[in-house]
């Protein structure tokens, strides 16, 4: 926490919350570990054809999670740093939130029959995986409950209850994954609902229910005020809402047009080599969730200065941190895989490499939203988004998996690094 402590103002955190921010890296990096060997032994178990079925039906899942969210949840956190001298105002944003994601859940369990018909047409996976789209789309509710919980505690800094929330996750997962490995080994429908559905459907009714009760009172007892409240976050979290769903729908309309131009069998090459690089974002993703309310909180050109400065200085150590885990991930990927996906070593090193870089230099994007500039990073991410299915099409019907590869790493790393000159420029 030296990294923490030596910036100073706000990000300076005093020495009882070390422990406390520690356990959320340690849990998060274990969750993200038990995502990574659900997906390898999905891979083993399922084929290469089957693991890209699978796979299709975890990017609606994500897809889902990520529209349903639309950007509340990074703004509801930076509206409750705004209001900080009013308790009760915090609450209102906490409670219209969740509303307006209790809303869009049962909008989404209404329609997802009829979504996942057409989702197996347009991907021409055949009717008979409708049901797994369906269940794929609900799943995608219970994200978007589920990242609102964590959302929740990470406003209030709650970081040892969001330890515990991520640590039962990852156990429910594993037990989950013995069942669908021991009944159902060659089901794609099983793996899905025994890995994230039935986890974050437990999770959500145990953690929503008494933590939300409250939030939803108040935005109902006040609803002129909760109104007023809507305006205010959507203003911001369109912005949000635009960058989010256009970075995060990158990889997986990826696999959309494998499937499309290429094969299922495309899918699964590309996916395993992804697996092995959202690996690497393990430090990425605890990193955030426990900077990112900290990085918003920053006030003033000296506090921002400061930040950027020492994070040129600790880019050195962070090269080749990135260097050794990249090489190590990529001999585990030849090794664990076998022959079946030794065309997916490419899709890692070219995706892993460029993710690496984006990772660090994300750490200085961060800022965009300390300085209220949403937008920026929102036309950036759909610049990339248009440019990935630009270099997509083109490239997968020659190249297949890597061409997917090489659209995804080019767009997600150039448009980073244009942000961070951006931030460094504008400070």
């Amino acid at each position: 926490m030296r990294f923490l402590d030596s910036i100073g103002g706000p990000l300076a955190l005093p020495r009882k919350q070390v422990v406390p921010l520690a356990s959320v890296t340690i849990a998060t990096a274990f969750n993200n570990l038990v995502g990574f060997v659900v997906n390898v032994v999905a891979a083993k178990k399922l084929g290469a054809e089957g693991f890209g079925v699978f796979s299709l039906a975890f990017s609606v899942a994500t897809l889902a999670g990520t529209v349903g969210d639309f950007g509340f949840n990074l703004a509801m956190i930076r509206l409750f740093n705004k209001y900080q001298a009013e308790p009760e105002k915090q609450t209102m944003v906490l409670g219209t939130a969740l509303s307006l994601k209790g809303m869009l859940f049962a909008l989404l369990a209404v329609t997802c029959l009829p979504l996942s018909s057409f989702l197996a047409w347009s991907l021409g996976v055949g009717s008979v995986n409708s049901k797994l789209f369906a269940i794929a789309l609900i799943t995608g509710g219970f994200l978007f409950l589920w990242t609102y919980l964590q959302s929740y505690l990470q406003a209030y800094r709650s970081f040892k209850q969001l330890t515990g929330y991520i640590l039962a996750y990852c156990g429910l997962r594993l037990a989950s994954l013995l069942v669908a490995y021991k009944l159902f080994p060659e089901d794609p429908l099983a793996w899905l609902a025994a890995t994230y559905t039935v986890p974050v459907f437990v999770l959500t009714l145990v953690g929503m229910a008494p933590k939300g009760r409250e939030a939803i009172a108040v935005t109902l007892r006040q609803s002129g005020a909760s109104l007023s409240m809507l305006r205010e976050m959507l203003h911001y979290s369109k912005w949000v809402a635009l960058s989010g769903i256009s970075y995060i729908a990158m990889p997986y309309l990826a696999r959309f047009i494998l499937a499309v131009r290429a094969s299922l069998e495309e899918v699964g090459i590309f996916s395993a080599g992804m697996t092995f690089t959202v690996a690497f974002t393990t430090l990425n993703t605890a990193i955030r969730a426990v900077l990112f309310p900290q990085v918003t909180a920053l006030e003033g050109q000296e506090q921002i200065g400061r930040y950027l400065s020492r994070l040129t200085r600790i880019a050195p150590y962070y090269a080749v941190l990135a260097v050794l885990g990249i090489a190590g991930l990529g001999s585990l990927q030849w090794f664990v895989l076998g022959e079946e996906y030794r065309r997916a070593l490419p899709v890692f090193l070219v995706t892993a490499s460029a993710f690496a870089a984006v990772v660090f230099l994300g750490l200085g994007t961060m800022l965009v939203h300390t300085m209220m500039r949403p937008q920026v990073d929102a036309w950036v991410n759909v610049v990339r988004l248009g440019l990935m299915v630009l270099l997509a099409s083109i490239l997968v019907p020659s190249f297949h998996a890597l061409g997917a590869a090489v659209a995804y790493a080019v767009p997600v790393l150039a448009g980073e690094a244009w942000m961070f000159w951006y931030v460094k420029c504008r400070r």
